[in-house]
Parts: C-alpha cells; structure tokens; sequence
C-alpha cells in the first residue's frame, strides 16, 4: 500500500494500480474489521496487535494523507483490553493464546494520539514509554490529554472477543479474575472457559510457558491443546476441543463459544461462557458459569449435559510448579510466596482430585537450570444421564484456611464463604426453595437490602413474586431500583406492593403498563441487553 501510495500519479508507467490497490486496501480493512472487537479489544492478544499496528501506523496514515481514505476509526480505543485485562501498574496482561504478557512501548500507537486525543491513551502510552522514538518527532505525543483507568469502574466485558474481567481494584495486590469465552480469530489456542487468577501480589492460576513454536514437538499436541490451559477435558482427551468458527465468517458458522449473561453488581458480578459447541458432540452442553463475589471469591459452575454416552468432566488448573499444589477430594490449594488459593470442591461428592506433572517445553529445557517440576491440578467427575454440576469456590487468604460452609438441599447447595452468602441450583433449570427463596436461578447471593439472581426465569421472597420472566435474567433487587441483563427483549412480572406511581426502563417513562392485581405484579417489556427498571410507588 505504502509503495503504491508513493508511485501514485508519478506517470504513466505507474498509472494503473488497479486491481492490485483495491485487492490490498480491501484486505487491510477487512483485517481491521475481523480482529478488532467493538468494546476495545484485539483477538490476538498484544504481541500480534503491536505487530498489525507497527504497519498499520504507517499504511493507515498512508492511506488517509494519499487518497483521503480513513479506515482507523474501530482502532479508536481498541487498546483498553491491555489496561484491564490483568494488572497494567505492573505493565503485566493475562494473554490467550501465542502471545506474551509483558506489555512494552507502545510505539506504534503515537499516530492516534494527535488524531483522537484520547485521554485515556494519553496517559497508557506515556505510562509504557521508556525513551524517545522517532515517532515522537513524527507525532505530538506529550501535549496530549492524559487520565488514567483508576477511577473507572474494573469490572468489564469485552463480549465480540468473549473476555470477562473480575478485579477488585488497579493495586497490584488487588483480586484478578479474567476469562475467556469466545470465537475463535486468529493465532489462538484451543483454551475456551480457559482463565487467569492472581490475587494479594501472587499470581496462582496462569498460561503454561516455555514453548518455541514449531521447534517444540510438544507445541502442537500439547503446548496448543485444552490441556495445557485452565479448561475442560472430555473423557481425559488432552485434544477435547476443537477450533471454533470465526465470529465473522459466513452467516451461519457460529459454533464457537460466546459469553451470554454478564451483570455487575454492587457486591457481585456474573458472566456466564458457553463452549458446548467446540467438544465434537461428546456432550449436548457445556456451560462455565461465574459468580463473582466481591472483593476477592469466585464460584465457579460447571454444568455439562451429556450426550447420548456418559462423560467423564476433568477440570483444569494451571500453576507453575506441581510442589506448589495439594490435592484432596474436599478441598485443595496452589501456594505461592506466603498466599494460598483454596479450591473448595462443593458438587459432586467424591470427585477424583489429582496434583499432575506437565511437561518441560523446550525453551525451558534449553534455559533453565536446575529443572522444577511444573504441575496442573485436576478435578474430575462423571456425567449420570442427568446434567452433571460440577461447582468450585476459589479464595485466597495470607494464612490460615477461610471460613467456607456448605450444605446440600433439596435441589440446591447453600452456604457462606468468609461471611458472604451463596446458593446455587444442582438441578439446572428446576425450581428450587432455600431460606425462603424459591427459584431456579443457577447462582444468588445478597447483601443487607440487596439480592444478586443470575440467570433465572423466576424469583420470589417468601411467598412474594420479584420476578417473572420469559427467558433468562440476571438480575439485581435494591429497593424498587432493578439492574437486570437479558439477551433478548423479555417480558417479565415485576412484584410490587401496589400499583406504583410510575416506572422507568432505561430512565425512559413507560407510558403505559399493565398492572395484575391478583398476583400484585407490573407487567414490563425489558430491552435486550444491560438495563435498569426503577418503579416509583
């Protein structure tokens, strides 16, 4: 492009570009389109997005400076899954696939600075700068606006690339959580339902490391496979997975893994990632849902419907050394520089628990001396015809275990962590009735007047309906304010105590609801989609 871009209307020699010119700045911007996601994300991770940006700092700049063709607008803010995603004081990214997490210069990105005076780049790229490059006499690179991330909110979902983010703050000894469950785009492993856990300065859940690429015999039936990533196994196959379709490849392809719910609370979180679709039919569904208790706990459900044969379900937790893990069938731990993560093993009873050995990958072998024992733990349990619910809370302390409960209902689990309330359901999609709650919600939790529903279809309170809804909520209850998500248009049965005053979707009046009497309730469409219904009584 920059070649052509250089010869243009130099004579006739060169007066005909075509079709190469439109064969090559179609491909640059379908490469723009199909990499980038509308939230500000790169599929690739950031090793491969500096790379695109190192030319297209140059041929889009080109483009537009030659032929009046701008093609940088989806690249504006694309670059915020590098702050959230992991822990960006220590300049550190939890990465997917052939990628690294060190985050370096960000160079290539001077040209949008002067262009969109982002703030928030502003500040990300003199953050990560170490020296003047030329770029910096290209561009105006410090007469830029500058604010940093640490008043905004730490919770978030990058959706198109499937990447949920759990943090508890921007220190680097506050709680992260990120996962991954999403299409497949390019340079990726077979990691969907994979995720990253570091929590009090230690990092206890991570990518294996140490591979060259196809150098390595181990790069591609291991280093690449479900295996070698913090997922799921179907019947031990270390290659359970397989490579989804692209999110935009033809209409039609879509088995891939997709996030579907996900809704922050005031004193929880919750995204839910499907990945049924890339395990070859073994099973019919298999479905990883998270519930983020805040500030520092996961519970993590692991629903899988099995096929017409029954399945073994192995779950996968990656750490550095294998000396690092203790095993046991109610409750294990990963133990790094004084921290510990607690892995409590809630459903099923029983499970097979296991500290495994992994292999050295060739870099490793070649560098590091002497060798340590690195090391998965794994947890594993069968399928019974029934939907099998395999469920797991994960909590650090700086010694001594936490305080975890647990007992088992009448189609339900219950308990506290550390003073935190849960309950999840151990029939999907079945009602279940728990400390006068009674629904068939897969999670709740609450705190003093708020109640935390992910994905139900109803919810009542002693008797007293909250919710009624065609498809799936999650939702939270505070007073008459309720924060809800849906993926589609839904209509739902609100509880109120009497005919309100007024209420508002979204801050918009609905002008006209219906009201039923007899079960107390306002009937109200919800917009797909993050929403609000506030009802003024």
């Amino acid at each position: 492009l920059m070649c052509q871009a250089a010869m243009y209307n130099d004579g006739p020699d060169v007066a005909q570009l075509e079709p190469y010119f439109t064969g090559a700045i179609l491909k640059d911007h379908q490469l723009i389109q199909y990499t980038l996601d509308k939230d500000g994300a790169y599929g690739e991770g950031y090793g491969y997005f500096n790379f695109s940006m190192l030319s297209w700092s140059k041929s889009l700049p080109v483009m537009e400076n030659v032929f009046n063709v701008d093609m940088s607008a989806k690249l504006n803010k694309a670059y915020r899954e590098l702050i959230w995603a992991g822990i960006v004081k220590e300049k550190q990214y939890f990465y997917f696939g052939d990628s690294s997490g060190g985050l370096r210069p960000m160079t290539n990105f001077a040209w949008l600075l002067p262009k969109y005076r982002d703030p928030l780049l502003g500040w990300l790229y003199n953050f990560m700068k170490s020296g003047e490059t030329f770029m910096d006499v290209l561009y105006e690179t410090d007469d830029v606006p500058r604010d940093d991330p640490f008043d905004e909110n730490p919770v978030r979902l990058f959706r198109e690339a499937g990447t949920t983010v759990f943090k508890s703050g921007w220190k680097p000894d506050d709680f992260v959580f990120v996962f991954r469950s999403g299409p497949f785009i390019n340079h990726q492993h077979l990691d969907q339902g994979s995720f990253w856990l570091s929590d009090r300065g230690s990092l206890f859940i991570e990518e294996r490391h140490g591979s060259t690429y196809y150098r390595d015999p181990l790069y591609q039936p291991w280093y690449t496979q479900p295996v070698a990533h913090s997922t799921i196994l179907i019947d031990r196959n270390h290659q359970s997975q397989r490579v989804g379709d692209l999110l935009w490849h033809v209409d039609g392809f879509d088995d891939y893994a997709f996030t579907t719910q996900f809704l922050d609370g005031e004193n929880a979180a919750f995204s839910s990632g499907n990945i049924g679709r890339l395990y070859w039919g073994k099973v019919k569904s298999l479905v990883r849902n998270v519930l983020y208790l805040k500030p520092r706990t996961i519970l993590m459900i692991d629903t899988v419907v099995p096929a017409e044969r029954d399945a073994d379900v192995t779950l996968l937790y990656q750490t550095h050394y294998l000396g690092d893990i203790t095993a046991s069938n109610d409750r294990s731990s990963i133990t790094k520089d004084g921290n510990t993560l607690y892995i409590k093993h809630l459903t099923p009873d029983f499970p097979d628990v296991r500290a495994v050995e992994t292999p050295h990958y060739l870099s490793t072998l070649q560098n590091q001396r002497p060798l340590k024992k690195e090391g998965m733990l794994t947890v594993t349990a069968r399928t019974d015809e029934i939907p099998l619910v395999i469920a797991n809370i994960l909590t650090s302390t700086t010694g001594g275990e936490p305080d975890i409960t647990g007992e088992k209902g009448d189609g339900y689990v219950s308990g506290e962590v550390n003073g935190i309330p849960y309950t999840f359901n151990t029939r999907p999609g079945k009602v279940y009735e728990a400390d006068g709650i009674e629904t068939d919600a897969v999670a709740l939790t609450e705190s003093g007047s708020t109640l935390f529903a992910a994905m139900c279809t109803t919810l009542s309170r002693d008797g007293v309906l909250l919710i009624d809804a065609k498809t799936h909520v999650t939702c939270e209850f505070e007073g008459g304010t309720i924060k809800y998500y849906s993926c589609h248009e839904n209509e739902a049965s609100i509880g109120v105590a009497s005919k309100p005053a007024s209420i508002t979707v979204n801050g918009k009046p609905v002008k006209s609801f219906a009201y039923d009497g007899d079960r107390s309730a306002v009937i109200v469409t919800l917009p797909a989609g993050e929403g609000m219904v506030e009802i003024i009584e």
